[in-house]
């Protein structure tokens, strides 16, 4: 991923569109991160990236939208409706700048991307960093952070063009990620896997608290 910490104002509400809309292709569904390390064994989260969530990856506070109208407008004008947003509505939030707008934008996009996730790492977040504190981290050469959210799903609550080494010091690589319909009690999709075949393969040595979360179903 290359990270842009200067972009005139056309390319960053390109680079904010482009984000929109792969985050909607992910927005509202829950996904299943399942990690293996080769010295450690397995690490797996759940989560689920809502609509309130997107401009706050982004590093901004808008003056005029709440985070889910700023998403809405990104999303309208991408269908082709309204003029979208301007450069005055993406003020930056709290400890951001400009700068780390741009550089958050420049790579959103991409590390959105999760059906590319088999060349992405897992961490649980254990190193003390200048950053915000979260719970999970996902990336490589930049990191998405989670939050638990008690028993409720995680969320993602930074995107930190920054390694994933700086956060965590054992890393999962992802095998797969797994989704479920809105209805489903256990995760009946297999959307992401780094290999065909792999999960039939490995499944049968996933521990009991993982394969509980899988609905074998779905095969």
């Amino acid at each position: 991923m290359i990270i842009q910490p200067k972009v005139p104002d056309a390319k960053l509400l390109e680079y904010i569109y482009d984000a929109a809309g792969k985050y909607k292709e992910i927005m509202e569904k829950p996904f299943l991160f399942t990690g293996k390390n080769r010295n450690t064994g397995y690490l797996w989260f759940e989560c689920i990236f809502q609509k309130k969530q997107f401009m706050h990856l982004l590093g901004i506070k808008s003056k005029n939208y709440t985070a889910e109208e700023f998403f809405d407008i990104c999303d309208s004008y991408i269908a082709g409706h309204g003029t979208g947003i301007t450069i005055k509505d993406c003020t930056p939030s709290r400890n951001h700048n400009r700068t780390t707008i741009n550089e958050k934008a420049s790579v959103c996009s991409e590390i959105l991307q999760i059906h590319n996730a088999k060349y992405l790492k897992i961490g649980m977040k254990d190193k003390v960093s200048q950053y915000v504190d979260f719970s999970y981290a996902y990336g490589a050469d930049v990191t998405l952070g989670f939050q638990k959210n008690g028993k409720g799903l995680s969320f993602p609550i930074t995107l930190i063009p920054k390694s994933i080494n700086t956060f965590t010091t054992k890393n999962y690589r992802i095998l797969f990620v797994f989704t479920k319909s809105e209805k489903a009690k256990k995760y009946n999709s297999l959307y992401a896997e780094i290999k065909k075949g792999l999960f039939d393969e490995l499944y049968c040595n996933f521990p009991q608290e993982l394969k509980n979360l899988i609905d074998m179903r779905f095969k």
